[in-house]
């Protein structure tokens, strides 16, 4: 009787850790070219506005346009915390009706849907507690979604994460590893610390519980100072407007009122260098290169520019950077459709855009 027990564990812990087959990594890479063409709509994540608007907003005007201009996947970022009853882990029936009927609309459109957790509340200081608070959260979201497609609703795990990397790469494992229990079947989606920088998750790698059903998000947005220009969250960065792409010397604005020391001098001096397409094409070459080296199956699931940038250089930045993500094979969702960085009014993106959408 011990030794059948014996056997039926090490049956158990084999199971657990089997290794990625080539068919399960070639069935991974099919789903994620498949999401194709994506974009974000900025809604559920404004944790400023009232829940009464954000839950009430139509949100079918938005995707049926969406999936006109010829996208094919949403991403939809939520900002949970904001939408829990009070004094518990428990959400509010109307933030996951509102999740189900988004779905819904998305299917009938025929569009992906990626959810993703914004705005979460870990830190170096509550990595021991808050890892559980979010599982807590997804488990109900998972249990309400339980029976949509694999294929077509994918949940991203925590947006922009910001602790140290060890902090990180234990709490990705932790939640996935209990996640992976509600949904066996369900993609989650990934990233790195520094707010879900690039050389951050090629350093992280893997996670340990990795079981070919995980995808690896990063967020570009390089050359900072021009896509965020005149961005008033992050001045010392992004305080001057007016930056060309590609780079051209005698358009650029001039550098004033900037501390010796400051950042936004160190990005100025590193802007002629990248701000063109040829030093575009080498950084996502290298990414992709470096991910395939690690096996990591990659999604940008955030880039764009902000409005406050010349509408041409905005369409060429954007022209650009979606050819070399989709000549590398990386799945890209734009930030974002309609709000600050938005590009649902913006004509001249949308023509430069024409030739991603359509492959």
């Amino acid at each position: 009787m011990l030794r059948r027990t014996l056997v039926l564990i090490s049956c158990f812990f084999l199971l657990e850790a089997a290794p990625v087959t080539a068919q399960n990594q070639e069935a991974l890479r099919k789903i994620t070219l498949s999401m194709g063409q994506g974009v974000n709509i900025s809604l559920l994540e404004q944790y400023w506005a009232s829940q009464q608007q954000l839950l009430t907003t139509d949100i079918r005007p938005m995707l049926e346009s969406i999936a006109a201009a010829g996208f094919e996947t949403v991403r939809l970022p939520v900002a949970f915390d904001f939408f829990m009853r009070e004094g518990s882990t428990q959400l509010n029936e109307a933030i996951l009706q509102k999740l189900h009927d988004t779905y819904m609309n998305c299917r009938r459109l025929n569009l992906k849907l990626v959810i993703v957790y914004h705005y979460g509340k870990l830190t170096d200081q509550n990595r021991e507690t808050e890892p559980d608070r979010i599982i807590q959260i997804w488990k109900q979201v998972m249990q309400y979604m339980r029976e949509f497609s694999s294929e077509k609703l994918f949940f991203e795990l925590y947006n922009e994460p910001v602790t140290s990397a060890e902090t990180w790469k234990q709490t990705a494992n932790t939640i996935v590893k209990a996640l992976r229990k509600e949904d066996y079947d369900r993609i989650f989606i990934i990233g790195g610390t520094n707010y879900n920088g690039i050389n951050e998750l090629l350093a992280m790698g893997k996670l340990p519980v990795d079981d070919g059903k995980i995808l690896y998000t990063f967020h570009f947005y390089e050359p900072y100072v021009f896509t965020h220009q005149g961005a008033e969250w992050t001045k010392e960065k992004t305080y001057m407007t007016g930056l060309p792409y590609p780079f051209r010397k005698r358009k650029m604005p001039e550098l004033k009122d900037a501390a010796p020391d400051s950042e936004v001098i160190k990005e100025f001096e590193r802007f002629p260098r990248e701000s063109n397409y040829d030093y575009l094409y080498s950084r996502i070459k290298k990414i992709k290169a470096d991910a395939d080296k690690l096996n990591l199956p990659l999604i940008c699931t955030e880039t764009g520019v902000i409005n406050l940038a010349n509408a041409k250089s905005k369409s060429t930045y954007l022209r650009d950077i979606t050819g070399l993500m989709q000549q590398f094979e990386i799945p890209t969702m734009l930030w974002d459709y309609n709000d600050k960085f938005g590009i649902f009014k913006e004509e001249k993106v949308i023509k430069q855009l024409r030739n991603w959408l359509k492959n």
